[in-house]
């Protein structure tokens, strides 16, 4: 047996307690998912708040109910009429004003009608025609609870509102108009000139008669309007026809008095004959211009080329010239037999000699005619010229004396003319005011609804739900959005870039006591399941596989369940055969006698100030053979300063050498410099994190303290986790289908133990 001496304690280099295994870098584990948002994420997210999002639709869904049943229940009454652009045509003239083409549903006179329908003068004349005031705007609404209870709160409300009262409020008129219009609906029928026009009122009965009585002064509003046009037209042009007849008597006296003094009789036909002689010579100049100078481009263009349409066209020139080519083409044919000196050659060179004679002789006699036919053209031109100025004259000397007359009579006719149409104007518009009709014909009268159109209790309720769920999931997204919580054990895997070893199930109802020791009290349990397979993972978080022999159990915060978790993986380790030295190095608030149920009268404090030996504060546990304990002892004034003293370092190094694994059971990070050297102690530093309590910014500055002093963060321990990440009723089925068999027993581990005290 291995003794250690209680006064005299030698230092140790805490380099032999890692230098066995390379240190541990924890990198972001590839295989782990990224922040995407999954619809399990979503989902997951929306479970953590829940109870937002069920009090966000419920109050919702109340706050509709009590809007439905305090809402006043109304009725809703319709009619249907048909607007035309034209009015029925009695008779076909005398229209004042003219129909625009149909522009289907964007015509701006049927906007204009459906605006018509909502004016505020035919509101106030129904108003005035049914006595609204009295029978539906001032009229007494029957108490109820709701009802007082939502004028109350409203008065209430109203009354904190700065400047404003309920004594100003009644002060202030009502306009009756607004509140009529604000319940009439216009609704035109596509593709149709259909209207229809609905009212709302408390009161079934009454919200008829106010359609019916909307169309009806509708109607009357038009056919006045259509009367009043007709009349301001019979009015005009009785005005303009007097002032006609009187304008046209004026100007006929001054014709005739004209005439008079000018011994003018008529003009016209005597104009006219000049005006279509004048023409006609114009006509004869255009034709000699036009001859002649026809006649001077021949002439030029014989002078210069001699081939000119006369002579090219000439019988006589176009006979002389088929001579000339015969001869011509008898000489060519001869000159191949004989030459130009034989007798018969001279012969025929004297017969073309004397045709080309003949031709130039012909030519030019109808050069000398062409010269001839030009000079008669251009006297002729010159007769026509003169002739035509003559007579130009003369007709302007007649035109100078009858100007003045011809204004004067076609001022006359105007005058004559616009007398006509307008007496006739006014004939036809007086008939057609007589048949005034309207372009508004009512299709369905309004009849007295039975059914209650609004509040619709079933459709608010409905949306009600709706939009109490979308508001309710928008209110946990964002809650779930500004919590610094991590949602899941891949969000936790991503964020820190470490795996998690582990995933404890959420355990209710269970003691302090059970749960720590249920590795060993509830084998079965999924709870111990799930330590086991964290100890498994524990088991080859080094590199090559390789075991930690010390392994730090710490957690973020206080009260994550590092106590809890740090038993159950030593008394799994132990069940596998190892020989395990769990430690209890939570000095400021130590649990880990009380979970077991161990004294606590001598410790790791009281062996780190050099009190006692390690033998007298080591226990064994009799329920787990392999299973020792080093209690945290008597609590100290100063944590830090024991655990980071060379004594630990020994206590550490000589366990090593006698335990296979060593589980020691820091105090939290978050605060505390304990956990800090205790991890530089250890070859692994597990990080027990509670999935409801996970801060991200507190966790990432945990890891950062950590990895500042020794990469050796291996992974995390999920508790209290909501995720079932091994199918736990499997397991249950397993252990039910197959019989228990004894339990073998564990390995016997090969090191020796200390000098331990008996166990309790």
């Amino acid at each position: 047996m291995l003794t250690v001496s209680e006064k005299k304690i030698v230092p140790v280099s805490t380099s032999h307690v890692s230098s066995s295994v390379a240190p541990y870098i924890a990198v972001p584990a590839t295989s782990v998912p990224g922040n995407g948002l999954t619809l399990e994420g979503v989902w997951r997210r929306l479970m953590r708040q829940k109870w937002t999002l069920l009090l966000t639709m419920l109050a919702v869904i109340l706050l509709t109910v009590w809007n439905t049943l305090t809402t006043v229940p109304t009725y809703r009454a319709g009619a249907t009429i048909q607007i035309e652009k034209e009015t029925v045509q009695i008779v076909n003239f005398g229209a004042v004003s003219s129909a625009s083409p149909d522009m289907g549903t964007l015509d701006p006179f049927f906007r204009t009608q459906y605006e018509q329908l909502k004016s505020r003068k035919l509101a106030q004349q129904v108003i005035s025609d049914l006595d609204l005031k009295n029978r539906l705007y001032e009229h007494p609404e029957a108490p109820g609870l709701l009802k007082s209870l939502g004028k109350i709160i409203k008065r209430m409300v109203t009354g904190l509102l700065p400047g404003k009262s309920s004594d100003n409020q009644a002060a202030v008129a009502v306009d009756y108009a607004d509140v009529f219009i604000r319940d009439l609906y216009i609704e035109p029928v596509e593709n149709t000139h259909l209207v229809k026009v609905f009212y709302e009122s408390p009161e079934p009965t009454l919200a008829a008669e106010i359609v019916n009585a909307l169309i009806a002064a509708f109607i009357r509003e038009n056919i006045s309007s259509q009367s009043e046009t007709d009349a301001y037209a019979r009015d005009f042009l009785e005005q303009e026809l007097e002032k006609a007849r009187s304008r046209l008597t004026t100007q006929e006296s001054k014709l005739v008095e004209y005439a008079k003094q000018n011994g003018i009789l008529e003009v016209n036909n005597s104009q006219s004959t000049q005006e279509r002689k004048l023409d006609e010579l114009y006509s004869a100049l255009g034709e000699a211009e036009r001859a002649r100078i026809q006649a001077e481009s021949q002439m030029i263009q014989g002078r210069k080329h001699g081939n000119v349409r006369e002579v090219l066209n000439n019988p006589v020139v176009e006979g002389i010239k088929q001579n000339l080519v015969t001869l011509e083409a008898e000489y060519q044919e001869k000159l191949k037999l004989f030459k130009p000196a034989y007798p018969d050659m001279q012969r025929l060179q004297q017969q073309i000699a004397e045709v080309r004679r003949q031709l130039q002789q012909e030519i030019s006699g109808l050069k000398q005619s062409l010269q001839a036919d030009f000079s008669a053209a251009r006297k002729l031109e010159d007769d026509l010229r003169a002739e035509v100025e003559n007579y130009k004259a003369e007709l302007v000397s007649q035109r100078d004396r009858s100007i003045e007359y011809n204004a004067l009579k076609r001022e006359v006719e105007t005058s004559r003319n616009l007398y006509d149409g307008l007496l006739q104007r006014m004939k036809e518009v007086s008939v057609a005011a007589n048949a005034t009709s309207s372009n508004i014909r009512i299709v369905d009268t309004a009849s007295t609804p039975k059914d209650i159109f609004r509040p619709k209790k079933s459709l608010n309720l409905i949306l009600g739900s709706l939009v109490g769920l979308m508001l309710g999931v928008g209110a946990a997204l964002l809650r779930e959005t500004l919590n610094q919580t991590v949602a899941s054990v891949n969000e936790l895997q991503a964020l820190s870039g470490l795996p998690v070893l582990g995933t404890i199930p959420h355990v209710r109802n269970l003691s302090e006591g059970n749960l720590a020791l249920a590795a060993v009290r509830d084998m079965s349990s999924s709870l111990a399941e799930a330590y086991r397979v964290a100890t498994a993972n524990l088991r080859f978080v080094l590199p090559a596989g390789v075991a930690p022999r010390i392994t730090l159990i710490t957690s973020v915060n206080p009260g994550e369940g590092k106590s809890t978790s740090a038993v159950n993986i030593a008394l799994s380790q132990a069940q596998q055969g190892l020989k395990v030295l769990l430690i209890d190095a939570d000095l400021r608030k130590p649990s880990i006698h009380f979970k077991m149920g161990l004294p606590n009268l001598k410790g790791l404090s009281n062996f780190l100030m050099g009190e006692t030996d390690i033998a007298s504060v080591t226990q064994s546990f009799r329920e787990v053979k392999g299973f020792y304990l080093i209690s945290a002892g008597t609590l100290a004034a100063d944590p830090v300063r024991m655990v980071s003293s060379p004594a630990m370092a020994q206590l550490l190094n000589l366990a090593t050498r006698h335990f296979d694994s060593v589980i020691i059971d820091g105090p939290p990070v978050a605060g505390f410099a304990d956990a800090i050297y205790l991890s530089s102690l250890a070859q692994a530093t597990v990080l027990v994190a509670d999935e409801d309590h996970i801060n991200r910014k507190r966790l990432l500055n945990a890891i950062e303290q950590l990895r500042r002093v020794k990469q050796n963060v291996v992974g995390f321990l999920m508790v209290k986790s909501q995720e079932d990440v091994t199918d736990y009723r499997y397991y249950d089925r397993y252990q039910t289908r197959i019989p228990s068999k004894p339990v073998p027993k564990a390995a016997k581990s090969k090191r020796k133990g200390l000098n331990l005290a008996p166990g309790i």
